[in-house]
């Protein structure tokens, strides 16, 4: 009973040898089981009635009609087994029962009386079926089959070719003509209307089928969004339950989506109680404490949806995670109220460096001037010679308080060291220690060479200061490595101080002012270089400068 409307539906009948959907044969089984509901029905319903009223001539009970049906059992069975076993003939099967089902229609009409026979409405499920799952052509030829069988089968009985059947008496010409016109009329109607009935059928499937791809793609998309989305996202419904939880959240929360479904959204979060929320809510804070026990700053919305399918009132929740931002967000505050301070302590350091000056002036001047005596001089020694330092603490204080952008050309690294080691060498400090350097011919590298120079000194000075009997100092450039080195002969830099050695203020020496190193960090860093601290072949200490950027 099926052709080209399976072929339009399921892209399943194009050819031969082509394999059908599950789709197509279900339809086919469902027709097969349709007969034989309809022929147990009607046949075995007229043997039945016939046992009951023997009297009545138009039931009289026949053996043909078992055999007929018991054949029909056996097609249907036959047709199963193709379906089962030969899918990809379906369009000879389909033939093959459209032509079953007219020979039938036509042995239960002459069997049970021909012209006079109740049964000529079973052409019209013939055509009803082919026009649910069949196409326009082959209903056409169906229909003509029909009227062709019916009518042949009336003129055959008429003109006596083919003999009445159970001794049925001749019915007038006016009967037989009217009868004639009923059925073959009632056969162009149930065709039209079946192709009616089909051609809807088969534009709401097509619609159907559509708004299923649009809803499965809507669906797919929909699914895309909420796993792309970074913000957790928690769908609650009136009693408080979760209907929805996606992956970002379940990143935020720590918890599978499979385990967070149908909970209470107080059992994920116990501060939002659902019947305490007064919605919407723009921004909302908390503290979150995950199943892996790390604390979390969650920041939220709240706004109420309405499902359009239930007409049920739901929660839309949400979420993100705001414990970086907080932490940057302290982090800046912090930074500019310590830029505020920083600034307040240069121009305090500026203001006390002037008069400084002026006080170590004063005392030398009166110290050469008058004749004081020894112990008068020691202490006028002592408070120069703390005014010096206090003095040095102010200049180290306002160089790392105001660092300056360095002006970055190509000079020669090496003229730079020697310098530096000319002047340590006039220096006291430097006095009783051997100072010695490894250096290349030339080293150009892209560098403010004033800032180098401070930056050179102060690791000098810093290995100077601990150094230990016998006291040495090394400075040394790797060219290949690119780097520069300064060696001290002391007790090396442990762990812990590695950590600390280049903080602010942070110093081992009782006279130390903690910002020697502070300052050669901010020279490097600004040139884009790092300074690394390890241990040398003495034991000692090594701090070194890894350039990044030479020439």
């Amino acid at each position: 009973m099926t052709s080209a409307v399976i072929e339009s539906r399921n892209n399943s009948y194009r050819s031969s040898s082509r394999p059908n959907s599950s789709k197509s044969i279900g339809i086919l089984v469902w027709y097969l089981l349709g007969r034989a509901f309809i022929v147990t029905l009607f046949l075995g319903g007229s043997v039945l009635v016939s046992q009951v009223y023997p009297g009545d001539d138009l039931l009289v009970p026949d053996l043909r009609l078992l055999v007929l049906l018991s054949v029909t059992f056996l097609q249907i069975c036959f047709s199963l087994l193709w379906l089962l076993r030969w899918q990809n003939y379906l369009r000879y099967f389909v033939q093959l029962q459209l032509s079953w089902d007219l020979v039938l229609s036509f042995l239960v009409v002459y069997i049970t009386g021909g012209i006079a026979s109740l049964f000529p409405f079973l052409f019209i499920f013939v055509i009803l079926s082919c026009a649910l799952i069949s196409s326009r052509k082959q209903l056409y030829a169906t229909i003509i089959a029909a009227i062709v069988l019916y009518a042949g089968l009336v003129g055959l009985q008429y003109y006596s070719y083919l003999p009445s059947v159970h001794g049925l008496g001749l019915m007038s010409d006016k009967e037989i003509i009217y009868r004639l016109f009923l059925n073959v009329v009632a056969f162009l109607l149930a065709g039209i209307l079946g192709s009616i009935l089909s051609s809807r059928l088969q534009r709401s499937e097509q619609l159907l089928q559509r708004e299923r791809h649009d809803y499965a793609e809507l669906e797919q998309l929909n699914s895309i969004i909420l796993r792309s989305i970074p913000s957790g996202l928690i769908v609650v419904d009136a009693m408080g339950k979760i209907k929805a939880f996606n992956s970002a959240a379940e990143t935020i929360c720590g918890l599978p989506s499979s385990k967070a479904y149908k909970k209470k959204l107080a059992e994920i979060f116990p501060e939002i109680i659902v019947d305490q929320l007064i919605l919407p809510i723009d921004r909302g804070e908390f503290s979150y404490v995950t199943h892996d026990g790390n604390k979390r700053i969650i920041g939220y919305n709240a706004t109420q949806i309405k499902d359009e399918t239930t007409a049920q009132l739901r929660i839309l929740l949400t979420f993100q995670d705001l414990t970086e931002a907080k932490i940057l967000e302290h982090n800046s505050q912090l930074g500019e109220r310590l830029a505020a301070i920083g600034k307040l302590a240069a121009g305090l350091a500026h203001e006390i460096r002037n008069p400084l000056a002026s006080l170590g002036g004063s005392i030398q001047l009166l110290a050469e001037q008058v004749d004081f005596a020894d112990a008068d001089q020691d202490l006028f020694a002592i408070v120069q010679r703390e005014t010096e330092r206090l003095n040095r603490l102010v200049t180290d204080f306002l160089v790392f308080a105001k660092p300056q952008l360095p002006v970055a050309c190509a000079c020669d690294l090496v003229s730079v060291v020697r310098e530096v080691l000319v002047l340590a060498n006039a220096d006291p400090l430097f006095m009783d220690m051997q100072l010695s350097a490894q250096l290349p011919d030339e080293f150009i590298v892209t560098m403010d060479a004033g800032q180098v120079h401070q930056a050179l000194w102060n690791l000098l000075v810093n290995a100077a200061q601990f150094s230990q009997e016998p006291k040495r100092v090394m400075v040394g450039i790797d060219s290949e490595k690119k780097l520069l080195w300064v060696d001290d002969s002391g007790t090396g830099i442990s762990a812990e101080e590695e950590k600390l050695v280049f903080e602010p203020f942070y110093t081992s020496r009782p006279q130390g002012t903690g910002l020697g190193l502070s300052i050669v960090q901010g020279i490097v860093s600004a040139h884009g270089w790092r300074v690394e601290c390890g241990e040398n072949d003495w034991g000692g200490a090594r701090l070194q400068i890894v350039f990044a950027d030479c020439l």
